[in-house]
């Protein structure tokens, strides 16, 4: 049994949640700020050049500014991966703290976790994250053209415009990283304190799939979020889901460089062979991965009589 007590169950779900969404928008909004900031100094000088003596009204001042701003919304957009990789990289401060201090909790209550797996078993993981990031980026292009997502081709547009160095580095490595220590190490593991696995899985990963703005990506993400609960729990540490979450978004940058996806994507034929190969490798991993030793505790961690109100 789980026997860690919360003062307040509810915040200390939403408290490291609210955390990281705030950190996340601080450092975003400083670093566009510092981005804007010389073309508003720029165009400030240029109105009271061009206007000297000259009352203007707030609809012309502000035109001229948006007039001036132009570059740097561009500018923005062209640095748009680093900057959500830097706010990513900001969060792990705070859930790495968190992450580190549930875990002492952990020991000093006395809480039976998994046995953890060797690493030899991880080659499954490395397998099923390469075939299905060829299978997964394939079916939601199928999907695109069944059913065009705009935020979610703006998003692609935005995330392959930066350099290759700057996307694995961001997207492939930091990205991963924080969100599985804010999703699955801080909030599924408290979820899985007082409820089961399903319902920790499904609660954190819908939470996870939130902060994804495309309907695509949301579904996808939501699914996705859930296996990688299920790896956390079945290889009883967290390497195992960042191992996933990396090679996925790794591959998905690597392959689209080297134009693999656009290969495929010139036949449907291969696109959908793709498809099905992958999901049949997925299959045959995931079939693997059940079989390993050790089982996926799906009970509630603790009774209600020791259950704490979730909500008080």
């Amino acid at each position: 049994m789980n026997r860690i007590y919360r003062k307040s169950p509810f915040w200390s779900l939403a408290g490291p949640l609210l955390g990281y969404l705030a950190i996340e928008a601080v450092i975003q909004f400083a670093l566009m700020f510092l981005i804007e900031m010389p073309y508003m100094v720029r165009a400030y000088a240029e109105i009271l050049r061009d206007n000297s003596g000259t009352a203007l009204s707030m609809q012309e001042i502000w035109d001229s500014y948006m007039q001036a701003l132009e570059p740097a919304l561009e500018a923005i957009a062209k640095y748009q991966v680093g900057i959500i990789s830097l706010a990513a990289l900001g969060t792990i401060i705070l859930t790495g703290i968190l992450f580190a201090r549930d875990r002492k909790l952990e020991r000093q209550a006395g809480v039976k976790l998994p046995d953890k797996a060797p690493l030899s078993k991880y080659w499954t993981v490395v397998v099923f994250g390469v075939a299905g990031c060829i299978a997964a980026t394939c079916l939601m292009a199928m999907i695109q053209l069944a059913f065009y997502d705009a935020q979610y081709q703006q998003n692609a547009q935005i995330t392959y415009s930066a350099g290759l160095l700057v996307e694995i580095i961001g997207l492939g490595l930091i990205t991963p990283v924080a969100e599985e220590l804010m999703f699955r190490g801080i909030l599924y593991k408290r979820f899985h304190e007082r409820q089961s696995f399903w319902y920790s899985a499904v609660w954190s990963a819908l939470l996870f799939s939130f902060v994804h703005s495309s309907t695509t990506q949301m579904i996808y993400t939501f699914l996705l979020g859930v296996l990688l609960s299920y790896l956390y729990e079945k290889f009883g540490s967290l390497r195992a889901p960042v191992l996933l979450h990396i090679l996925l978004n790794t591959g998905s940058v690597i392959f689209t460089e080297l134009g693999v996806f656009r290969w495929l994507a010139g036949n449907p034929m291969r696109m959908a062979g793709a498809v099905i190969m992958g999901a049949f490798i997925c299959s045959v991993m995931f079939v693997l991965v059940q079989k390993m030793p050790g089982s996926v505790r799906t009970e509630r961690a603790s009774d209600d009589s020791e259950r704490p109100n979730m909500f008080r």
